[in-house]
């Protein structure tokens, strides 16, 4: 009888097409893996299945971007190398909002930049704009104009400053890209001297704010300065000392310099809050633009709405649309949106029209009042921006001031100046918008969860200040545990995943060898 030969028999011939088939398919899995992740990297391809969604450029963010001047070549340099902006998870976030704007428009490129081994690669940039240059830093150029962002920036926030809540990059970026592409960046100063609300902070929100949506920043202090021609948008906020006129003493006026600048067609933006001290000569200028700070016996108001705050001190007030004359335009958009987004001024007092101005009421389906002052070729109209609901209350010293039932404090108010030059046949137009809030423009408010930041982006678009106003909403994070995950953590679920296919795999198996024995 002949022995059987172990190699011949069936069950091993069978058996060894199942390891060699098995070893085939294996392979052409990596194969098709390796060759797929390096086209989906090439290419872009992904899904996104975030439920923002977050990691997609938005339609808003093409619509900005179609506006630019895509003649201007402009480069996004990353001042570290791909491996590490693409290794780390916040970093990356970053680097996938850059590689979709430069895959949908050619005239985007980018860069990486090893700054210790080529520090000249971004020689002079922290000198420019005032910013540190670190391998988190993000640089956007173009020709002679440029943009630096921390990665921090790119982020929001939660109350310690620790946690990250959403992503803002989309804002940022184009901005940016928009910024350094314009013909010429409008110019927005800022006054010192008077006590503002620490300026010089590089993380100044309000500042931060100015610069996202397009603005080149530089200070003036009016004592020992002019204010430059080129300069499109003077901001004061929240001033403590007040501005100088002239006198006996001096030939400085700090007024003569305000009123020589608007009336050159141009604008202006101030903020106060509950504590402003009394600032007589900065008053008696902006009482004749029609906008005066709401005081009881030369104490300021200080306005509490319980019923529509989000704070339970009742001193982070919800604001109310004004919904006609110019003032509404700045929030025309907004207001159009299925659900407008709320707009907060805390820690607020009020402002009202000047005793100056004549108040006027017009009767349309949106009924509203405003104030108007003329004196020849000179027409000023002071407008609401913003106002409390009637259920807020204020005090002064201390002490309740009396209202009416129905009556509303002002928030906001827009002054805008025509004037009409007959022998040339033009007519200028200068503003002044005033909020009764130096936080509206703080930290916690510009949040774009709030409404806040696209007011004062479409603010500087009524204003005439900003040609192209960019306000996009943050994506925040639905749950940040991705975002925060340790390396431990990642370790854990990296071999969760690679052993659940093969154990799945081998119970699978086991399964059915054993179905087939016994069937």
């Amino acid at each position: 009888m002949r022995t059987p030969n172990f190699i011949h028999a069936k069950k091993f011939r069978y058996g060894s097409v199942s390891v060699a088939l098995t070893i085939v398919v294996v392979a052409a899995v990596i194969l098709f893996n390796a060759i797929f992740t390096a086209l989906a990297r090439k290419n872009l391809w992904y899904i996104d299945m975030t439920p923002e969604p977050r990691f997609t450029l938005s339609d808003e963010a093409k619509t900005y971007l179609g506006t630019m001047d895509q003649t201007k070549e402009v480069v996004v340099q990353f001042c570290d190398s791909k491996e590490v902006w693409e290794s780390n998870t916040t970093q990356r976030e970053v680097l996938k909002s850059v590689e979709d704007m430069a895959k949908a428009y050619s005239n985007i490129r980018i860069e990486y930049v090893d700054i210790y081994a080529n520090p000249r690669a971004v020689e002079g940039y922290s000198e420019r704009t005032g910013k540190a240059i670190n391998t988190q830093s993000v640089v956007i150029k173009s020709g002679t104009e440029l943009r630096v962002h921390a990665l921090k920036e790119f982020f929001t926030f939660d109350s310690t400053q620790q946690t990250i809540t959403g992503y803002n990059g989309e804002q940022i970026l184009v901005s940016a890209v928009l910024a350094v592409t314009q013909a010429e960046s409008p110019l927005l100063c800022v006054t010192t001297g008077h006590g503002e609300e620490d300026m010089f902070n590089t993380d100044n929100a309000v500042l931060l704010l100015m610069e996202q949506i397009g603005f080149k920043i530089q200070f003036v202090d009016l004592a020992h300065e002019n204010i430059p021609d080129d300069c499109r948008l003077l901001l004061i906020y929240g001033p403590t000392v007040d501005f100088l006129e002239r006198s006996a003493s001096s030939d400085i006026s700090e007024i003569d310099k305000l009123e020589a600048y608007l009336a050159r067609g141009r604008s202006m933006m101030v903020f106060f809050n509950d504590h402003t001290p009394k600032l007589p000569n900065l008053e008696q200028f902006l009482g004749e633009w029609g906008i005066a700070i709401a005081r009881k016996s030369d104490e300021i108001y200080q306005v509490q709405d319980t019923d529509n705050s989000l704070t339970t001190d009742g001193r982070t007030n919800v604001a109310t649309y004004s919904v006609g004359g110019t003032g509404a335009d700045i929030t025309a958009q907004l207001r159009a949106s299925k659900d407008p987004k709320t707009v907060v001024f805390p820690n607020t007092t009020a402002l009202k029209f000047a005793d100056l101005y004549t108040v006027e009421y017009v009767q349309y389906d949106d009924a509203y009042n405003f104030a108007r002052y003329n004196s020849g070729a000179v027409d000023r109209l002071c407008y609401k921006v913003f106002e409390s609901s009637t259920s807020a209350t204020a005090r002064a010293g201390g002490l309740v001031v009396n209202k009416e039932d129905d009556e509303r404090y002002n928030y906001m108010l827009l002054a805008c100046q025509t004037v009409n030059d007959f022998e040339n046949n033009r007519t200028r137009r200068s503003f002044i918008l005033a909020s009764a809030s130096t936080a509206f423009a703080g930290a916690g408010a510009v949040d774009s969860r709030y409404g806040n930041r696209t007011v004062l982006a479409y603010a500087c678009n009524t204003m005439g200040s900003l040609s192209v106003p960019v306000s996009l909403d943050c994506k925040y994070y639905a749950s940040t545990d991705i975002v925060n995950m340790t390396v431990k953590a990642a370790r854990q679920y990296t071999i969760v995943l690679a052993l659940l296919p093969a154990l799945t795999a081998l119970t699978v198996g086991v399964v059915v060898m054993v179905r087939r024995k016994y069937a």
